[in-house]
């Protein structure tokens, strides 16, 4: 009995990841654009409020690369990444910090964003295990669930919703073991323009930094 649900239990998991071909061709295609900018929202429902907290924000991405991500009208947060160091800045009180691309504290906004080598498909399937999937209009869902005890500590399901005709991740959504929900929604993304290079730079004299 032991043994043939096992034997079923790899066989569900085979389905599972062979339904997710949409989403691993579309996460390959996406990491092949050029650039992407993008506007956002990004909604939070946590427990203690009664109301959802939405915010707006905007995205410039060169996949793989680089990428600034700011969050608020007007901006209130600013995080910057372009190869090197993640810089995360608070534009109200004009502080920043930097911090590895391997800090926690990130790793969502990462995966979020393709980045890293942790947001390709095959490496999300080691951390994470895929529990459904469904394709409609264009659009590809798949919910994930975590397998190490580490991320189950902190994340109990992930949901990615991919455009399959533009060949982009428009909804991420991470339900906490607390009950904080976070979706974040992009809006219909510009795709391979030019993007300026001083976009991710960041003039540091403008900022204290914390040490």
């Amino acid at each position: 009995m032991v043994r043939f649900s096992i034997i079923l239990l790899c066989f569900s998991l085979r389905i599972f990841a062979d339904e997710a071909a949409p989403l691993r061709e579309a996460l390959k295609r996406q990491a092949a654009h050029k650039s992407v900018v993008a506007t956002f929202r990004q909604t939070k429902r946590v427990p203690a409020l009664t109301d959802d907290i939405k915010t707006m924000g905007k995205l410039w991405l060169i996949p793989g690369k680089a990428f600034r991500w700011e969050i608020g009208k007007p901006v209130r947060q600013t995080i910057v990444y372009n190869g090197g160091q993640v810089l995360m800045i608070d534009e109200l009180k004009k502080t920043g910090e930097r911090l590895s691309p391997d800090d926690r504290s990130v790793k969502p906004l990462f995966l979020t964003l393709g980045m890293g080598k942790e947001a390709s498909f095959d490496e999300m399937l080691k951390v994470f295990t895929i529990t459904s999937t469904n394709e409609a209009k264009g659009r590809y869902n798949a919910t994930f669930s975590p397998k190490q005890r580490s991320v189950k500590k902190l994340i109990k399901s992930l949901l990615m919703q991919v455009n399959l005709e533009a060949s982009f991740v428009e909804r991420i959504g991470w339900t906490q073991r607390d009950g904080t929900e976070t979706m974040t929604e992009f809006f219909t993304p510009q795709l391979n323009i030019a993007i300026p290079t001083g976009i991710f730079n960041v003039n540091d004299s403008a900022y204290r930094w914390k040490k």
